[in-house]
């Protein structure tokens, strides 16, 4: 079994300079948490909704809603992506990209072709992988 079976896709993604404010809601919008980085169809990098969590202004530092939304906006998530994010290919053996998400604790892994972004692996495709097999 490799990971082309259960890799999901289209993948949502973002260009390098998608501001925070147009990420936030494509995450609420797919019901997703990771969102690859791409230039053209090239990945670059990985942001998650706990980077972007982290990377918000805090409510203690008294910022109003127009200065928050400033904030948010003249952010791009090249800022707090994770460059060069360990990747899998869809000949990877699932068992190597299921190890990889428990050894790594990662909560997924880009599938790539070459540099080109094709799919990504998920800790919910590993567990509809599980669920399958237990039915």
């Amino acid at each position: 079994m490799q990971v082309r079976e259960y890799m999901s896709k289209p993948v949502y993604q973002v260009s390098e300079q998608t501001s925070l404010k147009e990420a936030v809601p494509l995450l609420g919008k797919h019901h997703i948490r990771h969102l690859p980085v791409t230039n053209g169809s090239r990945l670059v990098g990985m942001v998650t909704d706990r980077d972007i969590r982290r990377a918000q202004p805090g409510l203690l530092l008294g910022l109003g809603r127009e200065d928050y939304e400033q904030v948010l906006l003249s952010t791009p998530v090249s800022r707090i992506m994770t460059r060069e994010p360990v990747t899998v290919t869809e000949d990877t053996p699932l068992i190597d990209a299921v190890r990889l998400i428990v050894e790594k604790r990662f909560g997924s892994l880009p599938v790539v072709k070459g540099d080109e972004l094709v799919g990504i692996f998920t800790e919910i495709d590993a567990l509809k992988l599980l669920l399958e097999k237990l039915e």
